[in-house]
């Protein structure tokens, strides 16, 4: 008599809310991204992308049917394009009026707080696309001269040199974050906030579903949206979310908009994500220039986080070979969204490892600080 097998174990369902940084490039983008990771591992089969209302979803499933993930990817990258300075000259004048609020309404004491990272992201851009292109102006002027009829085409020629210089370092994206923060800051942005109230309703629809776990995963500037998401959901559940709800920072730029005098009102929302009872796991790395890593989110409030937050970095270096990691590491732009990826070895909170496991997060977790101390 042949004997009874044991019945498979219950899918782990996960519903996955993908918040995307300030990129223009929309779901398309990122689908693919994820789409050459689960080919990395082989037993993954995600679905195609189709429209669901304003968002786009789709799904990752386990092959041996361990674990299915829902995600949904929250669509604001018209909002980006809608305030992304496309030419030169109207970039030139976004960023000197960006540049001269920031300088007066930066917390100077508080921004003394951020590492070295931090202040790269902030004024780099702009010493990039405002001083670069004089100096190389000026010298070309100097070795031309400096007659008069050759300081135009110095100008022109030290103007395009800069320009094809930031592009490879990918500055000119970096400048447009920095713009956007200002006008987030000063409440500018279209359509914002009521898309942010769309954000919360559909979130606060999965968490009455039948759901094993429901993350918020947001990337970049997007964890700046992630913060005024998460203050209208707490005000929606009392302070507190579900024990199957988490959020995870990839990548966080928080503190660049805590630090700001004229975003008093984020503060507010900060002081009700700091009250909040929720897990958060903070994931960023020292190596990322485009980030601030390892810093209380909610920077000079009178609670600067909450009690369950986690923060970490991804330790690169112990999921990838030395020589990868040494190529990785020098292409800053790429290392802003490896977070997103899988390198050489699976790390147990790889973007992976957090959307298409059967474990849930607190495991990762512990998964992660397992290996740390091995």
């Amino acid at each position: 008599m042949a004997k009874d097998r044991p019945a498979p174990a219950p899918a782990f369902k996960r519903k996955i809310f993908y918040l995307p940084g300030y990129d223009p490039r929309g779901s398309r983008h990122y689908h693919a991204i994820l789409a050459e990771e689960a080919a990395k591992d082989g037993a993954l089969n995600l679905s195609r992308r189709r429209r669901a209302g304003a968002n786009v979803v789709w799904t990752l499933e386990r092959g041996d049917g361990a674990a299915s993930g829902a995600h949904e990817f929250l669509v604001w990258d018209d909002i980006v394009r809608a305030t992304w300075a496309k030419h030169p000259p109207a970039l030139l004048r976004q960023g000197i009026r960006t540049y001269w609020h920031l300088c007066r309404h930066l917390d100077w004491r508080l921004a003394r707080r951020w590492p070295r990272a931090g202040w790269v992201t902030l004024f780099a851009p702009g010493v990039l696309f405002i001083a670069l292109p004089m100096l190389f102006s000026l010298g070309l002027w100097g070795l031309a001269g400096r007659g008069w009829l050759a300081f135009p085409v110095a100008l022109g020629l030290g103007w395009v040199l800069a320009m094809e210089l930031q592009k490879r370092l990918h500055s000119l994206w970096l400048l447009r974050f920095v713009i956007f923060s200002t006008i987030v800051s000063r409440q500018e942005a279209p359509g914002l906030e009521d898309r942010l109230d769309r954000f919360a309703e559909r979130i606060v629809a999965a968490l009455d579903e039948d759901w094993d776990e429901v993350l918020l995963i947001a990337h970049s500037a997007g964890t700046i949206l992630s913060m005024m998401v998460m203050a209208r959901l707490l005000a929606r559940r009392g302070g507190a979310m579900p024990d199957h709800f988490a959020v995870v920072t990839l990548g966080s730029v928080v503190q660049l908009i805590a630090c700001r005098g004229d975003a008093a009102w984020f503060g507010a929302d900060l002081d009700a994500v700091a009250a909040g009872d929720f897990r958060w796991l903070d994931i960023a790395s020292v190596t990322d220039g485009a980030c601030v890593p390892l810093v209380a989110p909610c920077l000079g409030r009178a609670k600067e986080a909450p009690e369950r937050l986690v923060q970490i970095t991804p330790r690169w270096f112990a999921y990838c070979d030395p020589a990868h990691y040494a190529r990785r590491r020098r292409d800053k732009y790429q290392t802003h969204f490896d977070y997103l990826r899988r390198l050489d070895r699976a790390s147990p909170v790889d973007y992976l490892g957090l959307v298409a496991s059967a474990r849930p997060i607190a495991q990762s977790i512990a998964a992660f600080e397992a290996q740390r101390h091995a």
